[in-house]
């Protein structure tokens, strides 16, 4: 019984034949063999010479290759065979995305602020308005401006004087009825020195003669002089004119206590009408001008 299913099983999958390959003389074909000759064979895409066309070639700076001159890459290793530099394309342009375009106007409005903040600070700070903290630091950092004014020493003392009337210290006592008169030695000599309470710091000193006209012709007048202060000890010297107008010189000095002058010439005295010339060295006033410290 089991053998007959098996038979009917079989019968449904009859096996079934293919045709014969039809039969064929030819040969298969053979590769070509390395011995071939493949030296004038084509490649697509490129120039096909004949052993009748006389072409110019180049080397290969790269690895010595003989190739046309129309090549622009060697045919061995690839590498560039014209020299030339190669084209540089331009830059592309700067896009400003929008973004950016926001940010550069939101910068130019906070600039535009800070400068109208700016200038109205500045003219509330002219009306004599509470300024703000700029402009509080920048007033209380202002140097305050030196005042110069006339400076008197406290005593002077001098190289001789003619008697108690004609003493040194007429020439700070702010008369012009008294003055100073050497010891008739005709201004030889003779120096004056002027002390001060206080370190000064001296800008000018003012020289008078005697402003009455006959005794300033009698008297010898200062010409040259020499000033010292003890803080610089640097003499200062000059000359005067023979003139009896107030004559102001510099003086420079920072921190001093005394100031001397000597006398290094003077102007001869004159008769006048019948009078003789005196021989003292006369000076009416003295005065300072300076800073007091």
């Amino acid at each position: 019984m089991a053998d007959d299913r098996n038979d009917q099983f079989d019968d449904l999958f009859e096996p079934f034949e293919l045709p014969d390959a039809p039969v064929t003389d030819k040969a298969p074909e053979q590769p070509p063999t390395p011995e071939a000759d493949n030296t004038h064979a084509a490649v697509p895409g490129s120039h096909v010479t004949t052993e009748h066309e006389a072409v110019d070639t180049v080397n290969c700076p790269s690895c010595g290759a003989s190739n046309p001159s129309y090549n622009h890459h060697c045919e061995r290793c690839g590498s560039r065979l014209n020299t030339d530099p190669m084209p540089i394309a331009p830059a592309p342009a700067a896009r400003t995305s929008a973004g950016g375009r926001a940010l550069g106007v939101l910068a130019a409005v906070v600039l535009v602020v800070i400068l109208v903040a700016l200038m109205v600070n500045i003219f509330r700070s002219g009306d004599g308005e509470v300024a703000g903290p700029e402009t509080s630091s920048s007033s209380t950092s202002t140097t305050l401006p030196v005042i110069v004014g006339e400076i008197v020493p406290t005593s002077v003392k001098a190289s001789s004087q003619l008697s108690d009337g004609f003493g040194p210290e007429n020439l700070i006592d702010g008369d012009p009825e008294t003055r100073w008169n050497d010891k008739s030695a005709r201004g030889v000599g003779a120096w004056l020195e002027f002390t001060f309470a206080t370190p000064v710091q001296i800008t000018e000193m003012e020289f008078q003669n005697v402003e009455d006209d006959e005794k300033f012709r009698q008297n010898y007048k200062i010409q040259g002089y020499t000033v010292t202060v003890n803080d610089l000890n640097v003499p200062i010297s000059g000359r005067l004119v023979n003139s009896n107008v107030p004559q102001r010189v510099r003086i420079a000095s920072l921190e001093t206590f005394t100031l001397r002058v000597d006398v290094s010439t003077t102007y001869p005295a004159e008769p006048v009408g019948d009078a003789p010339p005196f021989d003292e060295l006369a000076l009416q006033d003295v005065r300072f001008f300076g800073v007091e410290k």
